[in-house]
Parts: structure tokens; C-alpha cells; sequence
């Protein structure tokens, strides 16, 4: 007898959609088939219509991170609670590295933090300098099931910019040990000279923040963490891409059979940079890189489409309106006074990165739902070192499975999501597609607009990555 039978459902994978029934015992998808009528199980779910994705991880976001005197809306629970409604099965964040930490310390403290969560967790390690002892506890770090590590190329006043010995040592040990860089991929010098003239020349608008950081302050540090990376034959993740220079560079690599993966984001994709024209909401459309142009977005779908970007991650970075505002003066009549150097950088975006990629993507044709698939679970899970844990459904493999209903039409407001904060930059936004039921590890954590998980369920991951990802291109 099984604990769970899903029938009649449409399993997607990478390769094929699929009509088949769902077994699961003990947390685990155990047989995939179409059973008669003399299987049983506790319960059984008749998915008739609907199809099964392999539970969406989601490899990037922050929560409980201290960054430019705000510390974010939601804790690791509350965070996991959205998430769900998401349909995110699996979630990682990053230590809260600074100069003169401990990395090893922070890890410990980080899976602390997390094991509040209600679904399975993995951690990135954040590198911001490179002295010997820090070094020496990359082989220990990696052992501990931590892989992949953060590095900022910018935010040197916040003190968690990685400078280019860094990088490189970091780099050189990634390609010894079996390790991943992830990079935030901004030029510190464009980025920090151009706000300091905003800041002299009294031009700090939210559109004086866009022209702060173009698209080529991105593209520089793209190239310079390619080349480094070629120089020290390490693979590395270039985490929330925003535009097709930077996207050329890396294509670039990977026709050269070099291990260069790309992310991007949902806000890139659908949110653009006149939002920074709205004196009143502005701000709160503020995060690093900036966003961008419709051209922009285009260029991203195409790459979403042909492979050139092989993952997809929310960067959520969720903070409330009272963050966003609590360093900006007002004037005499309580309407604040423009200035982007006082505002939190982030968005949220767990919650609605599946949605968003199911009608931006699928339902108007830039993405087959197996594309989607990939970018959403099962490249993510490859690159994260879960894979076939996590992004498949398969034998063996977790029972983490978000249920979709292509045809359900609704509309993105914060009322409809579970983020802990009262407004929506996709406000108003209609989506078809949505997630109809999230099983994590074979228990229903999200049915019928309800969350059924509880606190401190989820399981920490020992990830380690595949030799394959890492010698060479291989998504």
C-alpha cells in the first residue's frame, strides 16, 4: 500500500510530458505507471488535466540577511510559506559572510537559521576575502555538502565585494575541490564613480539609479569574470543576468565547451526600467542590476528559449515599504525627497516566478512547458548538486511535485500573495497558468489556497556537484 497515488496526471520532464500515475511511500516516488484499480494507497489525488512538474527549486534568494541597515520582510518559515504557494519544493540562500568571518561559522549559523523552514534547504557559501585561513576551509565547506559560493564584484562599502584576487583564488580552489561560483557580475569602479557623481551633482532620482548601473557595468564584470574563469578552468554561474552583451559573452564561452551557466530572473523579464519614473513607487522597484528595457527582456526570452540560459532563480530579496523608505527624508508636506542611495536594493519574486514563466512563457508560446521545466527544476538541481534528488520525477527520487492547472486564468496582486508585504510590482498582471497542489518529500504542503506544511520540516542538503557540470558545458 502506497502513501500517496496521484492518477491521471501529465508527468513533465526535460524530455516528454507523459500521462502516467504517481506512487509514493516514505517520501519517495516509487513507481511510475498506469495502475488498475487493485493499487491502493492512504490517499489518492485524481490529477485528471492537470500536469505534474518536478517540485521547483528555487537556488537564489535572501532572507534574514542584513544588507544596507534593512533586514527583509520574512523570516526562513514565512519565506518557505510563500514558497509553496509558488510551487518551490526546495529553496537556498547564502551565509551572511563579512570581512574577518569565519565562512565554516557562518555555514553552521546559516543551516541553524534555515532549519525553520517547512521545505528542504540548501546553502551557498559568501566569499568576501581570501586570506589563508579562509581558504583552507573551502575542502571542509564543500565535504559539509556546500559546493557553490557567492561573490559580489560590487557593494564595496557594504563590505561584501570580493576584489579580483579574490576571485581568483577562489576560482583556482572551485576547480580543485568541485566548487561553483556564483557571480554578481557588476563593475564596482562604473557602478560606485557613476553614484558618486549623482551624489555631487545632487541627481539621485530612481531613474538617476538605472543610469548608475548600465548595462555595461554589467557587461565589464561579465567579461572579467569569464576570462578569470577561463584562466583558472573553473566552471561559474553568472547569477541574474539582465542583457544580451553580457548574454554574448557567455555564449561565447559556452560554444567553446567552457563551463559558463546563466540565470536570469523574472523581474528582467517582464518589469521595466520606467517604473523608476513613478516618483511616488519608484523606489520600491529598486535592486541591483537595475531593470532594464523591453529590448532587453526580449533578448532574455530568446535565451531562455535556445539554452543559452539554463537556469532561472527569483533573487528575492523582499522588503517591506517601511524598509524602503525608512532612510529617505521627507519634505514639509511629508512627500519624500528622491535619493537612491538611501533604499534597499531588492524585489520579491519567489512566489511568482513559476506563474510568471507559466503564462509570459508557456501560454503565449516562448516556452515549451518542458524548457520551462528545466529552467525552473532540473538544470537548477544539476548545477546545485541535488540532481536526481531534486528536478525529476523519477524512482528513487523525492517526492516533491508542483501540480499546475495550464487553464486557470487570475490576476497577481498582493492580495493573492502570501509574501508578508502590502503591495505588488506586478499588480494588475494576468496570469494563466497556476499552481494547484505542492507536495514536499510526499506530504501536501499546499492545497486548495491552503498552506498544510509545518515549521522546521524541511531537511538540509548535502549537495555535490557533478564532475560533468564542471569540466565542461552541459546543459
Amino acid at each position: 500500500m502506497f502513501d500517496l497515488l496521484i492518477r491521471n496526471g501529465r508527468v513533465v520532464s526535460t524530455e516528454a510530458t507523459v500521462r502516467t500515475d504517481v506512487a509514493i511511500k516514505d517520501g519517495k516516488i516509487v513507481a511510475l505507471g498506469l495502475f488498475d484499480d487493485t493499487v491502493t494507497a492512504t490517499r489518492v489525488i485524481d490529477a485528471d488535466g492537470k500536469y505534474l512538474l518536478p517540485g521547483i527549486v528555487d537556488a537564489h534568494m535572501h532572507v534574514e540577511a542584513p544588507f544596507q541597515g534593512c533586514f527583509g520582510a520574512n523570516d526562513f518559515f514565512s519565506q518557505s510559506v510563500s514558497a509553496v504557494f509558488g510551487g518551490v519544493t526546495t529553496i537556498m540562500d547564502f551565509t551572511n559572510t563579512f570581512p574577518g568571518d569565519s565562512v565554516k561559522v557562518q555555514l553552521e549559523k546559516r543551516i541553524e537559521e534555515m532549519s525553520k523552514s517547512a521545505v528542504d534547504f540548501g546553502v551557498h557559501c559568501k566569499f568576501v576575502e581570501a586570506p589563508e585561513a579562509i581558504l583552507k576551509e573551502i575542502p571542509e565547506i564543500i565535504k559539509m555538502g556546500c559546493p557553490s559560493f557567492k561573490m559580489f564584484m560590487t557593494y564595496r562599502k557594504e563590505g561584501v565585494m570580493s576584489d579580483d584576487e579574490t576571485l581568483l583564488k577562489i576560482f583556482k580552489l572551485a576547480k580543485e575541490h568541485g566548487g561553483l561560483p556564483l557571480i554578481h557580475a557588476e563593475s564596482n569602479a562604473i557602478a560606485e564613480s557613476n553614484i558618486e557623481a549623482s551624489r555631487a551633482a545632487g541627481t539621485l532620482g530612481w531613474t538617476d539609479f538605472a543610469k548608475a548601473k548600465p548595462v555595461l557595468c554589467e557587461t565589464e564584470a561579465v567579461s572579467r569574470a569569464v576570462l578569470f574563469s577561463k584562466y583558472c578552468g573553473n566552471a561559474l554561474l553568472l547569477v541574474h543576468t539582465t542583457n544580451e552583451p553580457s548574454l554574448d559573452i557567455a555564449r561565447t564561452a559556452q560554444a567553446e565547451g567552457h563551463p559558463i551557466y546563466v540565470e536570469t530572473c523574472p523581474h528582467y523579464l517582464t518589469l521595466f526600467k520606467d517604473l523608476y519614473e513613478d516618483e511616488a513607487r519608484g523606489h520600491l522597484t529598486i535592486c541591483s542590476p537595475p531593470l532594464r528595457t523591453q529590448v532587453e527582456a526580449d533578448a532574455l526570452w530568446k535565451g531562455l528559449a535556445d539554452g543559452s540560459i539554463c537556469v532561472t532563480g527569483s533573487d528575492d530579496c523582499t522588503y517591506s515599504v517601511e524598509e524602503k523608505e525608512m532612510f529617505l527624508e521627507k519634505d514639509a508636506d511629508g512627500t519624500i525627497i528622491p535619493d537612491f542611495t538611501k533604499v534597499v536594493n531588492g524585489l520579491s519574486g519567489l512566489e511568482v516566478r513559476l506563474p510568471i514563466l507559466l503564462s509570459e512563457g508557456v501560454a503565449k508560446g516562448r516556452l515549451s512547458l518542458n524548457r520551462l521545466v528545466a529552467l525552473t527544476s532540473t538544470n537548477v538541481a544539476k548545477l546545485s548538486g541535488c540532481y536526481p534528488q531534486k528536478g525529476i520525477l523519477a524512482p528513487g527520487s523525492d517526492a516533491d511535485i508542483t501540480l499546475v492547472d495550464l487553464d486557470r486564468e487570475w490576476t497577481l496582486s498582493a492580495e493573492t500573495l502570501h509574501n508578508n508585504i502590502d503591495y505588488c510590482l506586478h499588480d494588475g498582471l494576468k496570469i494563466k497558468g497556476g499552481v494547484e497542489m505542492t507536495i514536499a518529500c510526499g506530504k501536501v504542503v499546499m492545497e486548495e489556497g491552503q498552506f498544510k506544511g509545518k515549521r522546521g520540516e524541511g531537511r538540509f542538503l548535502h549537495r555535490r556537484i557533478d564532475e560533468e557540470i564542471l569540466s565542461g558545458y552541459a546543459l
